[in-house]
């Protein structure tokens, strides 16, 4: 998710929430004056202060509602999700932004909560009321979305959103502490913002450590064990229990910038002018747009896909065409196809080719490509997803018996399934996968049958 939309989320909640206060503050003056003080005689009247906060509770309350529940379909079914942390194991194994972004922000939703109630009522000044209702209102939160397939109950929900009350709380009790100058008061202070500083200096550590680190890490590992207890596991096949040595191999990633000069050039090929190109940045990704042309490319692995869209043009046909002339014509675009790859022709009139794990000295070459030819003599539609990949070094890895100890403790990915009866294992292999930063690294699939349907398993082989 990009930063613009979630800026976009918040301002059409803002709006909501200002909308729901007007509308409730209408319906309370008109009780307020017309019924509680001319009819009743009531003589209590409302502070600055209270009239402010309590709007801005209100505005609060809706704003996270509608995060939480408006512009969301009913996609899940009572899933429950009670493996602790997995959010963040999860999140470190992809390194991607989008997942440190919701862990994030289900963190910040509800910094607020813990800043307004003790502005709200002194009762909230006392931490074991503030923390009461944090806990209720994120149970709350997470029960309905389970109840109503809005959501699922997720316990790294609960423990984020209780994390960001205490931060809320610690801030403004900080605050106070520092106002009212009592003995002691910046000792005090910084006891009530240390929750503050802690979450920071971990996160900081979090990322710190990954940038340290030689090589990414792998979506394909494990984000909690399952529960292996009850689960049947067959498996006829010979494992070996000798460890070896495997290259890692680098792909060619991108920098932003990097990727804007890919881009430039893969244009200025097609004779296109690049004057008025439109650029959108994601976290992994760029999108370039002029004219009637699209290209998208991947930072982490420099696989692109080129739209020409005249292609929906009428009279735009496509046209049945051989394997020299498709090649000769990618060539204008910079792409020569490796000789050996596999060529066919695929149901939706494009054609193909990929290869499959090819070594070629200290270079491995792995991926497809597809594209369509149209009978104007061009191509329209290009997805470029052969890798080559450059050798890094050797590295060491676990045995096949190893490997499956691993599956065999339930080390591995796994979405949320109701109940695992039955693990039938029918071969394995060694494979790549590629990591976080872009370099490929080997793993072990498990070709498996998971209550009897097929389901594959890799097991992170360094």
């Amino acid at each position: 998710m990009r930063l613009q939309n979630i800026i976009e989320i918040i301002i059409d909640n803002l709006l909501l929430g200002i909308i729901g206060v007007i509308t409730l503050g209408v319906f309370l003056w008109i009780g307020y004056f017309a019924i509680y003080k001319k009819r009743l005689g009531g003589k209590k009247k409302f502070s600055k202060k209270q009239l402010v906060v309590g709007a801005l509770f209100t505005c609060y309350i809706i704003m996270v509602m509608g995060v939480t529940f408006l512009g969301r379909g009913a996609h899940y079914e009572r899933h429950f999700n009670f493996h602790f942390l997995s959010s963040y194991i999860e999140a470190w194994n992809n390194f991607g932004t989008r997942n440190w972004q919701f862990i994030i922000f289900n963190i910040l939703m509800f910094v607020p909560l813990g800043i307004l109630l003790p502005l709200l009522h002194k009762r909230f000044h006392k931490f074991k009321w503030t923390m009461g209702a944090g806990i209720l209102f994120t149970l709350f939160i997470e029960c309905v979305q389970a109840a109503t397939g809005f959501g699922i109950f997720d316990l790294d929900d609960v423990f984020n959103n209780i994390l960001g009350t205490l931060i809320g709380f610690g801030i403004v009790k900080g605050i106070m502490s520092l106002r009212k100058g009592q003995e002691k008061r910046f000792r005090k202070a910084a006891g009530y913002f240390s929750p503050l500083f802690i979450v920071v200096a971990l996160f900081a550590g979090i990322f710190t450590f990954y940038h340290f680190q030689e090589f990414g890490n792998l979506s394909s590992a494990p984000s909690y064990r399952v529960n292996m207890n009850e689960v049947k596991t067959t498996s006829n096949i010979e494992l070996s229990k000798e460890g070896k040595s495997l290259p890692i191999y680098k792909a060619p990633t991108f920098t932003k910038d990097s990727a804007r000069e890919f881009a430039m050039d893969f244009l200025k090929k097609m004779k296109i002018d690049k004057s008025d190109v439109g650029v959108i940045t994601y976290d992994d990704s760029a999108l370039y747009k002029i004219g009637k042309y699209n290209l998208s490319l991947n930072y982490v692995d420099g696989s692109y896909s080129f739209t020409d869209f005249s292609r929906f043009d009428e009279g735009a046909e496509p046209l049945e065409a051989n394997e020299d002339f498709l090649r000769n014509n990618l060539r204008q675009f910079g792409i020569t196809v490796p000789d050996g790859a596999t060529f066919k022709k695929r149901d939706d009139a494009s054609y193909e080719w990929s290869v499959d794990q090819k070594i070629s000295g200290d270079q491995l070459i792995n991926g497809g490509l597809s594209c369509m030819a149209y009978k104007d003599g061009t191509i329209k539609d290009i997805n470029n997803h052969i890798i080559t990949y450059k050798k890094v070094r050797n590295v060491p890895i676990k045995s096949e018996m190893e490997a499956y100890q691993e599956l065999l403790d339930g080390k591995f990915h796994m979405f949320l399934m109701d109940k695992i009866e039955t693990i039938e294992i029918l071969g394995i292999e060694l494979e790549y996968d590629l990591d976080s930063k872009g370099f490929y690294q080997p793993v072990y699939f498990f070709d498996c049958k998971i209550n009897g349907s097929e389901y594959p398993i890799f097991i992170p082989a360094m």
